[in-house]
């Protein structure tokens, strides 16, 4: 009686002390731990496989577009706002990059991911059927969404099924598909348009999509990882933990500023009433939202005490201003090609492929290296520097720079990418709680996206303004050799591919240098940010491939041969005095 009375005490004391642990401990570790799912090796290669598809597939997306521009813009004859196609699918990646982490640590993270995916097929089937600018522009905006859900989502998963430490080689291998994407994206959508049609490309999206979703479906298994989150919240309390209030405000405020931004000398004037307005209350609705995320949810979509700490701040500031650069640049390279050189879209995607196919080989070489010696400041460090070489190097573009000496600087570059993109991901995390893992994420993607947001708008204020400037210089020119009517056109169509067959040799070379000094203008301006990014990285303190929370492979590695040193004195103390 004695015995079986004991065993409900001890029973029910433990269940305390378990539900006493359960209360102290903090929702968001207890969501972080319930996806933590550490995979060996042979199952990590399927998952990473099938996570590759979906990554490659978002990249190849939202780079194909920038080849493809001007005949969109002259087939929808929208030439003077052609540049929100860019602008919008980077607004609403950007918006949303806020939430999908915090998202997918309440609903699971296969889930988003799927959700993401069908938003992009649906959207691409949209965009080939767009008859206007301002259609085509909503379904790029729609297209954001699922690409910014993917790439995101992608990043979180595999940081849920392998170490930090296995985390820089493998995270070089998504940066590889990164790299694909960019490369034959653009290649692939050159030949739609050069023998086919534009929306061609968007018709065939929407299958390969789906067959990237069946994919992931059935070579991802989540089960496990659904069974704890349902244990720490039930259906009802994850609705009830949503940030509604910081998805409104950081919805509104990011809209505003970006639309502003993009806006703002080229639909509008700077000092029109809609322009001010809009930075006023986007300005606002910014503070509501830090205010939000500081006092209210009990899960913030961001955490504002990640800015807390001085090197992960470094690194998340270096993603935006890289952003800027990197997007911006990608955006208007294509220009380049086609407008100044007069290069068709195939061979334009030729020249692109030093740029990508490097920063794919770089990413996966600075992963593995990542890995081997336990640090990423190195790599980083080395990206940020080369990459502001080739940034330097760009001064030598013009009108007639030889394309040996333009691959070069494309390859210098695409290292420079590649060395930066993904270590950078691996360098946010480890100055994290494991815990945290998917909304650093989260925050380092929305800064690379709102910075290539503000890159693409400030890039198409820059290069419409000069060429603005530089055709009202030639109509009051008493000597230039291009007649009104011609710059009249020319002013309505910034941003097409320009039609020189009526002109001679000699109008020909005006144009494009008008056209080179313009796009010059923002390449010098990836010079200091890159540099910047340089600059900052120096002061992060690299303290090895683990979180904050968890101790050094070295600590570990000490502990356990003291503890068998420990046993094996023990082993030989109790031998000797048996003996004795």
């Amino acid at each position: 009686m004695s015995h079986s009375a004991i065993v409900p005490i001890v029973s029910s004391t433990n269940n305390r002390g378990h539900v006493e642990q359960d209360e102290s401990q903090d929702l968001a570790d207890q969501l972080g731990d319930a996806h933590l799912n550490i995979l060996p090796t042979r199952k990590i290669i399927v998952c990473l496989a099938a996570l590759s598809l979906g990554l490659f597939t978002s990249f190849a997306d939202q780079t194909s577009i920038t080849i493809a521009l001007p005949a969109i813009a002259k087939d929808l004859d929208a030439q003077t706002t052609i540049n929100w196609a860019g602008t919008a699918s980077l607004l609403a990646n950007c918006v949303c990059q806020v939430l999908f982490g915090r998202l997918a640590d309440i609903f699971g993270r296969k889930n988003i991911l799927l959700t993401s995916l069908g938003i992009l097929a649906v959207a691409d089937l949209a965009c080939g059927f767009a008859q206007t600018g301002v259609q085509f522009y909503i379904f790029r905006a729609f297209a954001g969404i699922g690409c910014g859900g993917t790439q995101s989502l992608t990043m979180v998963m595999l940081s849920d099924i392998c170490t930090l430490r296995q985390r820089g080689k493998y995270q070089g291998i998504l940066g590889a598909q990164v790299g694909l994407g960019n490369g034959l994206g653009p290649f692939i959508m050159a030949a739609f348009v050069e023998h086919l049609s534009w929306r061609r490309f968007y018709n065939m999206m929407p299958p390969l999509i789906v067959a990237v979703m069946v994919t992931i479906f059935f070579f991802i298994d989540n089960k496990k990882n659904t069974s704890q989150l349902n244990d720490v919240l039930s259906r009802r309390e994850k609705f009830m933990n949503i940030d509604y209030l910081g998805m409104l405000f950081s919805t509104a405020s990011l809209t505003l500023l970006l639309v502003a931004l993009s806006g703002g000398g080229s639909t509008y004037a700077w000092n029109s009433p809609l322009i001010i307005a809009m930075f006023i209350v986007g300005g606002v609705c910014l503070i509501g939202f830090v205010i939000i995320e500081w006092k209210i949810p009990k899960l913030p979509m961001i955490p504002l005490s990640l800015f807390s700490r001085t090197s992960l701040s470094l690194i998340l500031s270096s993603n935006f201003l890289y952003g800027m650069a990197y997007y911006g640049f990608i955006y208007y390279l294509p220009y380049y090609f086609q407008i100044i050189r007069g290069l068709d879209s195939i061979h334009s995607s030729i020249l692109l492929l030093p740029l990508v196919l490097t920063q794919s080989i770089a990413s996966m070489i600075g992963g593995y290296i990542i890995s081997y010696i336990g640090h990423y400041k190195y790599i980083v460090l080395g990206g940020y520097g080369i990459w502001t070489l080739s940034c330097g190097l760009l001064f030598l573009f013009n009108r007639n720079t030889n394309f040996g000496v333009v691959c070069v600087v494309l390859f210098l570059m695409g290292i420079g990418v590649g060395w930066t993109f993904q270590p950078t991901m691996v360098a946010a995390q480890s100055q994290a709680k494991k815990s945290e893992r998917a909304v650093v994420i989260g925050a380092r993607n929305v800064l690379r996206s709102f910075g290539g947001a503000i890159g693409i708008a400030v890039a198409s204020l820059i290069v419409s303004n000069s060429l603005l400037k530089e055709i009202n210089q030639q109509y009051v020119d008493p000597n230039s050799i291009l007649s009104h009517a011609y710059l009249r056109n020319l002013k309505t169509h910034i941003y097409s591919k320009i039609d020189t067959s009526s002109l001679d040799p000699a109008q020909v070379e005006v144009i494009r240098g008008m056209y080179m000094r313009s796009i010059s203008h923002f390449f010098y301006l990836c010079l200091p940010l890159i540099a910047l990014c340089f600059v900052s990285t120096i002061f992060v303190k690299d303290t090895g491939l683990h979180c904050i929370d968890e101790e050094p492979e070295k600590k570990k590695k000490k502990d356990k041969e003291a503890q068998m040193g420990e046993n094996k004195s023990d082993t030989s103390s109790s031998a000797g005095s048996y003996r004795t």
